[in-house]
């Protein structure tokens, strides 16, 4: 089999595996957003959850806190009856005055964390009711995919088989030189000549380069998309 021989099966079988490829359409792209999406989710409900524990736990002790601080107040008025100097009594109110503040500020504190509880139990109502509708989507876009892939598995397989046949019969720098224009042109590296043009970007082709591709002893390339070129026996029997 000539070198050219060999690429144009190499691009056929290439050509067919993205066809299979193209029949799961944008399925696995779907599935991996949908997939991402409920990763984001959990993670903003797990996180979400774990900072109302900690706001609760913050409001249980600030109403500690304050219970603690109303009961010294109480107290300290209570003492302001017997105290019997102006200055015990001045140091009695800037103590209260004192822990009144710590009271306020606390009660303030508190208001600001039942506030953003409030904020998060909402957004966490929200994702819980996104998560069962993002599992319903996923389930049925992977069930589809896993469909669409197992149906042409065995043809894929065959095809790589293939393959692994055709590429060891083709010299590593055409290989090269194949693999790399694949990459560039959306998978095509090969093309026939049509009505002495290059069937890819449409070029002319010279009258003596036809005839040598029509040789078909060489390998050679378009001179402006650099595909290879291979001819094809239109002649009828």
């Amino acid at each position: 089999m000539t070198e050219i021989n060999s690429l144009i099966q190499l691009q056929d079988v290439d050509s067919q595996l993205m066809d299979l490829e193209e029949l799961q359409g944008d399925l696995p792209s779907k599935v991996e957003d949908l997939s991402s999406r409920l990763e984001e989710l959990n993670a903003s409900i797990h996180s979400a959850k774990a900072r109302i524990t900690e706001i609760d736990s913050e409001i249980r002790q600030l109403e500690g806190h304050e219970s603690d601080r109303r009961t010294k107040v109480d107290k300290l008025k209570d003492q302001l009856y017997l105290v019997k100097t102006n200055r015990e009594y001045d140091a009695l109110m800037s103590e209260i005055d004192h822990l009144e503040e710590e009271i306020d500020t606390e009660e303030n504190r508190e208001l600001d964390l039942m506030q953003e509880k409030e904020q998060l139990e909402e957004k966490l109502k929200f994702d819980e009711s996104q998560i069962g509708e993002l599992e319903i989507e996923l389930k049925t876009q992977a069930g589809e995919l896993e469909k669409r892939v197992a149906s042409s598995k065995e043809q894929e397989t065959l095809l790589f088989q293939e393959r692994e046949k055709i590429v060891p019969t083709i010299n590593s720098r055409f290989m090269s030189i194949y693999d790399r224009i694949r990459q560039a042109k959306n998978g095509i590296a090969v093309v026939p000549i049509v009505d002495h043009n290059c069937g890819g970007c449409h070029l002319r082709i010279t009258s003596q380069h036809e005839a040598e591709i029509r040789n078909g002893e060489g390998v050679y390339q378009c001179s402006s998309c650099r595909r290879i070129l291979h001819w094809i026996n239109t002649a009828k029997a």
